[in-house]
């Protein structure tokens, strides 16, 4: 897998040295969001692929597989447009498959984001972000604050997230709080490389379950209508039954 990453990451800064300066909604974060939309009127189709990596054990066997070959994937695709220079608006349709499970459609979800003002106008650039989604027995909803700054060719991005999930069958609310955080450095129009933290905090059925924190960099590449984001962060703990490694490809094209 790290020798697939590694021929893979060549050959797309190769494919975007090659092409003029970029023009898509970049983000060089793969987790956390920047304050800039998309602009009015513009299109832009967003993939992810999230990987989470452990020793997984089988829940239909009773002996420990420890497995790490057993990857859980999520795939996202969003539509994202934009309805104003300061506002836009994206829908996903997101699809899972779990260890030891199949490929499914999972749910929908619906989110906008909106900046205040124009790049310094304020000491931090400001915006907030909010979500629902649909996953059959499960609705969620996201709200978020964007903090983020550009300095030179150095960008810097802070959220802070607040996650509600209510299970229609259980009738329980399940809570999350992440703080995000990534700075980067943008060599050229082409090439940004960071380094982002991803903390989270659970709490189900009104009791605390765990606070995870997840610490990696994060390879940008970018030229024409695209961009492309892969981010790779260890957990910085050995909590079981979550990832030990999570890993996000996140791949835009502007239209």
């Amino acid at each position: 897998m790290k020798r697939t990453l590694s021929v893979l990451t060549l050959a797309m800064i190769g494919l975007a040295l090659s092409l003029p300066e970029a023009n898509a909604d970049r983000r060089i974060f793969g987790y956390t969001y920047p304050y800039m939309t998309l602009p009015e009127g513009a299109f832009e189709i967003e993939h992810y692929l999230d990987m989470g990596l452990n020793g997984w054990d089988d829940p239909n066997t009773p002996k420990q597989e420890k497995e790490w070959t057993e990857v859980d994937w999520t795939h996202q695709v969003e539509f994202e447009y934009g309805i104003t220079d300061n506002l836009d608006f994206g829908f996903y349709n997101v699809f899972r498959q779990k260890p030891y499970d199949d490929f499914v459609y999972e749910g929908l979800k619906l989110r906008t984001r909106y900046r205040f003002g124009e790049r310094d106008r304020y000491g931090l650039d400001p915006a907030i972000y909010f979500e629902v989604g649909y996953f059959g027995d499960e609705v969620k909803l996201e709200e978020m604050l964007i903090l983020s700054k550009v300095l030179g060719g150095w960008e810097l991005s802070f959220n802070l997230k607040g996650e509600q999930e209510y299970k229609l069958n259980d009738k329980e609310w399940e809570f999350e709080v992440l703080p995000l955080f990534g700075f980067g450095y943008h060599f050229n129009p082409h090439v940004a490389l960071s380094l982002e933290y991803y903390g989270k905090l659970k709490i189900e059925g009104g009791e605390y379950e765990y606070f995870a924190n997840y610490l990696g960099p994060a390879l940008s590449v970018a030229g024409g209508p695209f961009y492309w984001t892969l981010a790779v962060q260890p957990q910085l703990g050995t909590r079981d039954g979550i990832a030990a490694v999570q890993i996000r490809s996140l791949f835009g094209i502007q239209i």
